[in-house]
């Protein structure tokens, strides 16, 4: 039986926009790694129907983020709130690629409807999976930054060896491996995101249906264990 907190966690985790998305894209990358390792075609042909669905409503929820992102780049404006100015470049220069990303899905998705004419879904297709590797890739580097960061806090705290600095270092220490998670699932991010450009740029084009799979089921994975880990931070 399933406890009545366990059940609240996994609730609250679902009346949000962010805890279903997670859900959605963990469920839509194990049917397609499923697809890629059964040896039934008939059920290899449901199981990537189903994948592909359930890509086709991220997509469509996804056409709800532009306010929502908008007002969280103004908010972090120039990033003055960074504690240097590299740190505040990568944050404006990553909103500014994930609103691109949005617009240029948004016009694929009309397009596909044929609601607007003159524009090349496979053009935008390769354009947002492009914003997609770079804003990975941006977030990354200032989740190591922020990782080196905690981990010279640490240090200093450990040097003083006080007692009443415990409870803060356990906290850093519970900061920081929060951090090299997200580092490993950005990675598996990048990985994923390398594999939907066209060929011609290190392994796009080339990963097999179960790598996919893999790939995004682990990346999936870690983020819903993350949404769990982060209220107790």
């Amino acid at each position: 039986m399933i406890s009545s907190k366990t059940m609240d966690e996994i609730c609250s985790v679902l009346d949000t926009y962010k805890g279903r998305d997670k859900v959605i894209r963990t469920l839509c990358y194990t049917a397609r790694l499923v697809a890629g390792l059964t040896s039934d075609k008939d059920l290899e042909s449901k199981l990537m129907a189903v994948s592909k669905h359930l890509s086709a409503t991220r997509t469509t929820l996804r056409l709800m983020d532009d306010i929502p992102l908008l007002k969280s780049s103004l908010q972090y404006g120039l990033g003055k709130e960074e504690n240097n100015a590299v740190m505040a470049t990568l944050g404006v220069t990553t909103n500014t690629i994930d609103m691109s990303y949005l617009v240029i899905e948004k016009l694929g998705w009309l397009a596909e409807y044929g609601l607007v004419s003159g524009v090349d879904r496979t053009k935008c297709g390769t354009l947002t999976s492009a914003c997609w590797l770079a804003s990975v890739y941006l977030t990354l580097i200032r989740t190591i930054r922020s990782l080196y960061q905690t981990r010279r806090m640490i240090e200093d705290l450990k040097s003083q060896n006080e007692p009443q600095t415990n409870v803060f270092l356990q906290k850093l220490q519970a900061k920081e491996k929060f951090q090299m998670i997200t580092c490993v699932r950005l990675s598996l991010d990048i990985v994923h995101a390398v594999s939907t450009l066209p060929k011609g740029f290190l392994w796009s084009s080339s990963l097999k249906t179960w790598q996919v799979g893999l790939v995004g089921t682990l990346s999936s994975v870690l983020g819903l264990y993350q949404i769990f880990a982060k209220k107790n931070l």
